[in-house]
């Protein structure tokens, strides 16, 4: 993948200042965190309002059952498009294959990710990347995380990966990322000295 220009934040590709290598939003959560932040890869940048977000809201949020099982495969399909396209590249970034792969975990949702329940994800994403889908290698931790909030102990390994997550490589999946504050935190967590985790790059439409 070629190296984001001028005005394009290193981290998350969104636009920033000419004169600076990293988006506010960026450089705000990097200084909450207190840690480089995990590289990420748009699936494709949503402009608001627009179709895009209407699927990436009405997937998850729409109270009507017909209208979520119809956006559901559209977000599916876009993540396989990039995966079929840029999982080398993903590995190359990452620094070899992925061992895990997962979505960011929800911080408002008991179930988890909305990501969970979209039919045929799991499967496309363990055979785009060939990592283990691994739902459960992340939990919520008691700290509160939000918009502009993150924070390094809002998330935590699951006492059953403790000892078999350190030293793989994880790509988290996200369908939104705004300030990138969840899924930084997520990145974080598995960084930690206690994870020892080569963190993927994550992808995020």
């Amino acid at each position: 993948m070629p190296t984001p220009g001028p005005g394009v934040c290193l981290v998350c590709c969104g636009p920033t200042r000419t004169d600076h290598a990293h988006c506010f939003a960026c450089r705000w959560v990097a200084r909450r965190l207190g840690a480089p932040l995990a590289p990420v890869f748009p699936v494709q940048l949503c402009p608001l309002p627009g179709p895009l977000y209407r699927v990436l809201l009405g997937y998850k949020e729409s109270p009507v059952v017909e209208a979520r099982a119809r956006f559901a495969p559209m977000v599916r399909v876009l993540f396989e498009g990039f995966l079929a396209d840029h999982a080398a590249c993903l590995a190359a970034t990452a620094g070899g294959p992925f061992d895990h792969v997962l979505a960011v975990p929800s911080t408002a949702r008991p179930c988890g990710s909305p990501l969970y329940a979209v039919e045929g994800l799991a499967a496309s994403a363990t055979e785009r990347t060939g990592a283990r889908w691994s739902p459960h290698l992340l939990t919520r931790a008691a700290r509160p995380l939000g918009h502009m909030r993150p924070d390094r102990s809002g998330f935590a390994v699951a006492a059953a990966s403790a000892r078999t997550v350190p030293g793989t490589r994880v790509l988290l999946l996200d369908d939104t990322y705004v300030s990138g504050a969840r899924a930084q935190s997520a990145a974080a967590a598995l960084r930690r000295p206690e994870s020892s985790t080569d963190f993927g790059p994550g992808t995020s439409v």
